[in-house]
C-alpha cells in the first residue's frame, strides 16, 4: 500500500459490525429543515415519484440521504456519466412517516397558539 492509499484508509472510518443501524428518527437529526420538509412533501406519494424526485436533487442532498441510509446507489447510470440512480430504502419511507408526523404536530401546536392568541385579543380579562 503506498502513502496516499494509507492516509485516504485512515481518513474513511471502516463501519463497526458491532453499531446498531440508525432509526429513522436519528436520520432525521442530519439532514437539513429543507430536506426534512422534501421528505415530508414526499410522504404518502407512490414510491416511482418518490424516486424519481430524489434523482432531482442537488448533490449534497442525495449525499445525505445515502449517507444516513435513507437511499442507496443501486449502479445503474442516469444523466451524466458521474450521477447514480438512486433507490429509497426502508428506511426512508419510516423517516418520510415520521418527518409528516413532527410537521403536522408542529402545525397543530402552532394552531393552537394562533387561536389562543385570538381568543385572548377578543377576550380580554
Amino acid at each position: 500500500m503506498n502513502t496516499q492509499d494509507q492516509a485516504t484508509s485512515t481518513m474513511i472510518e471502516q463501519p463497526d459490525s458491532t453499531s446498531q443501524p440508525m432509526t429513522a428518527a436519528e436520520a432525521l437529526e442530519f439532514l437539513t429543515p429543507d430536506l426534512q420538509e422534501f421528505l415530508v412533501d414526499l410522504h404518502g406519494s407512490p414510491e416511482s415519484i418518490a424516486q424519481a424526485a430524489v434523482q432531482l436533487l442537488p448533490f449534497g442532498s442525495r449525499a445525505a440521504l445515502q449517507a444516513t441510509g435513507l437511499v442507496t446507489a443501486d449502479g445503474a447510470r442516469c444523466g451524466t456519466d458521474t450521477d447514480t440512480s438512486l433507490r429509497l430504502t426502508e428506511l426512508a419511507f419510516e423517516a418520510m412517516a415520521v418527518a409528516a408526523d413532527r410537521a403536522e404536530t408542529e402545525e397543530l401546536d402552532e394552531l393552537t397558539a394562533r387561536a389562543a392568541a385570538i381568543m385572548a385579543e377578543r377576550h380580554p380579562r
